[in-house]
């Protein structure tokens, strides 16, 4: 036994002055700047392998039904959306919420506003389709109506128990939505779905998409992960149930958060069904370009400070880390003798094979198309944006975030 371990130690030393002549060897070459920024590359490229190979990995792979079932077959649900004069959500939008293929469910409309000929609008719409049921309330300009409060009178009116929330300006893509969605309830008490950005033709419009695409795939593997941190007020189930346990939406100072703040505060008593799939897939009308996109994303970021420390660290070391992984390889691509130019870029190869293969999953299981072009730049840029944006949100205070 003393000998077998004598013979351990020594070759232990061998490996150990072998490992000493290599580092020497490469120190007298390249030095210590080198060996340290190539360190710094190859513990980045770990961390972002680690997003890419593992965390939105669970993406494509995952399948609602590892959660137990609570329901034996798919509830009666209720689908609550509040508008306010908006016609071509009438028209156009609402039709297709009140011709799912789904056998019993019902839509609740609570319209926040003064105009007759709107109700009347409304009123006609419901002798057509009766799921259609209305809720009015009078807007009072001194006292404005929150979303919140007006999503607060429809939950009440709901027939049904389990209940989905939409938005007046999402595009329902598939007549099986409610039925898919009405499905992650035999699971799980609330039901986290995906929603996308309108399917619109040029530039803008694609790198729309793209940023949706990215920052979903986050907060859709943390909810697979067990730790869900948000989902979108576009397609979000809850039950009456729990909503009504945690006396509804909290943050009421604040004129959003009932979709992202909401989850969190169920996070710890709920059990989460997350509903992946082309036909479930929804998407975001869009009002505007750049600019429009862009004030939106600073408006709705105001949430962001009130996310638990362990999302926020999530988010940050990914964006930090792909920031600084791109930083670090091009000083190396500028600085560094050739052998270790050809191994950053070598390096920087392998990241975008494994993250276009992600990505690429990703985009067939939520429906995506036309979009991996556009993720290398956003996957270059995206995180300058959000600096600007977070830095924009304290230097210029939105007054019209709080009540």
């Amino acid at each position: 036994m003393l000998i077998y371990i004598f013979r351990i130690f020594v070759r232990i030393i061998v490996i150990a002055k072998l490992m000493m002549e290599f580092f020497d060897k490469i120190y007298l070459a390249y030095g210590w700047q080198g060996i340290a920024l190539m360190s710094v590359i190859v513990v980045l490229f770990i961390v972002q392998m680690y997003y890419y190979s593992i965390r939105y990995r669970r993406l494509p792979k995952y399948t609602n039904n590892s959660l137990p079932e609570r329901l034996a077959v798919e509830p009666p649900v209720s689908v609550v959306i509040v508008t306010q004069e908006d016609a071509d959500f009438i028209e156009e939008r609402l039709p297709i919420y009140l011709t799912q293929d789904y056998e019993e469910y019902e839509v609740v409309l609570v319209y926040v506003g003064n105009n007759e000929d709107f109700s009347i609008m409304l009123t006609q719409m419901q002798l057509r389709y009766p799921r259609l049921k209305i809720t009015n309330i009078k807007q009072n300009t001194r006292f404005p109506i929150s979303n919140k409060q007006a999503l607060n009178f429809g939950i009440r009116a709901a027939a049904y128990d389990h209940i989905l929330l939409s938005t007046s300006d999402t595009i329902i893509t598939s007549e099986r939505w409610v039925r898919l969605m009405a499905k992650g309830f035999t699971r799980g008490d609330v039901v986290l779905g995906y929603c996308g950005v309108e399917l619109r033709s040029g530039f803008v419009g694609r790198l729309m998409r793209t940023q949706r695409m990215a920052e979903s795939m986050a907060w859709l593997s943390a909810a697979i992960r067990r730790k869900p941190y948000r989902g979108v007020r576009n397609t979000l189930g809850i039950t009456r149930n729990l909503y009504l346990d945690v006396k509804g939406f909290n943050h009421l100072n604040m004129n959003m958060g009932e979709d992202d703040l909401f989850i969190q505060s169920l996070a710890d008593k709920a059990t989460v069904s997350v509903i992946i799939s082309p036909r479930a897939t929804v998407r975001q009308k869009v009002w505007g370009g750049a600019s429009w996109w862009l004030g939106a994303r600073k408006y709705f970021g105001h949430t962001y400070r009130f996310y638990p420390l362990a999302a926020r660290n999530a988010i940050e070391w990914e964006g930090g880390s792909r920031l600084l992984f791109f930083l670090a390889a091009t000083a190396a691509l500028v600085a560094l003798p050739l052998e270790l130019k050809l191994a950053t870029a070598f390096i920087i190869l392998l990241r975008y094979m494994l993250v276009y293969a992600t990505v690429n999953s990703v985009r067939k299981r939520l429906g995506e198309r036309n979009v991996m072009a556009t993720y290398f730049l956003y996957d270059l840029f995206g995180v300058w944006v959000n600096i600007a944006l977070a830095a924009s949100r304290r230097i210029y205070k939105d007054e019209t975030v709080w009540r």
